[in-house]
């Protein structure tokens, strides 16, 4: 029974879906393959999927699974970064039930198996928010907290993102997870002085900091180093941690 403790993980969370998650995420490892760190990507599940014609046939394709396995530079089974994957954009067990079937509790956990001898570094993206259902008995915070990554809480820059914020730093907290930071990013161009007075309530009422400000089409910002962000899990292996809180 191999250890959690055996790779530095991160989990990255967000405020809400499609909030940046996947954008931000990628942009981290993109960072962490150019210092010479070699690390995976794991989401342990993902619905919604864009179905193309090839032929007389059609495949679907996650978005999200692709980013992260392209930004890892292909190296790593798709099955691997995401076992389980389901075709309506909905929460997971909501889309596993369209099709017949069942978010596996105990494979969203064992899921992180396959990594622990093949990286140093394993960033673990969630599905929507914290309290997004991510099977039949758990939500997304659930597993956050069965796995044990400290959490990167990736939000809009944007009018709500304070409330947004704070509620999901409140929530984490109430679940003695540690929390590394907030990062801010958004597809659309953003006004820089709103932004910052957002930074300043959000830093001031929490006490958590923003690390990052990424605009559209922009890398992780170069002076920071991501690496510092991941550490070693204190918890057992999952198979000895109780599924379904």
């Amino acid at each position: 029974m191999t250890s959690l403790s055996k790779v530095r993980g991160l989990f990255v969370t967000g405020t809400d879906t499609d909030v940046g998650k996947t954008y931000v995420s990628c942009r981290i490892i993109e960072a962490l393959l150019s210092s010479g760190h070699n690390v995976g990507a794991y989401k342990p599940a993902c619905s919604g999927a864009m179905v193309s014609s090839q032929g007389s046939s059609s495949l679907p394709e996650w978005h999200d699974v692709h980013e992260l396995w392209s930004a890892t530079g292909q190296r790593f089974p798709k099955s691997q970064v995401c076992p389980q994957c389901y075709l309506e954009p909905l929460a997971p067990p909501l889309a596993a039930a369209r099709e017949g079937r069942t978010v596996s509790a105990e494979q969203l956990r064992s899921g992180v198996d396959w990594w622990l001898d093949r990286v140093d570094l394993l960033l673990v993206e969630g599905a929507g928010g914290i309290f997004a259902p991510i099977s039949e008995q758990d939500v997304v915070l659930d597993l956050a907290v069965d796995l044990g990554f400290p959490m990167l809480i990736v939000a809009r820059p944007g009018l709500g993102t304070i409330n947004h914020t704070l509620l999901t730093i409140a929530a984490i907290r109430q679940r003695d997870l540690p929390i590394t930071g907030v990062v801010m990013t958004s597809a659309l161009p953003f006004e820089q002085q709103s932004v910052m007075e957002n930074i300043k309530e959000i830093t001031d009422r929490s006490g958590v900091p923003v690390l990052a400000v990424i605009e559209p089409d922009q890398p992780w910002p170069a002076t920071i180093d991501p690496a510092a962000y991941f550490s070693r899990s204190p918890n057992p292996t999952h198979q000895e941690l109780q599924v379904g809180k």
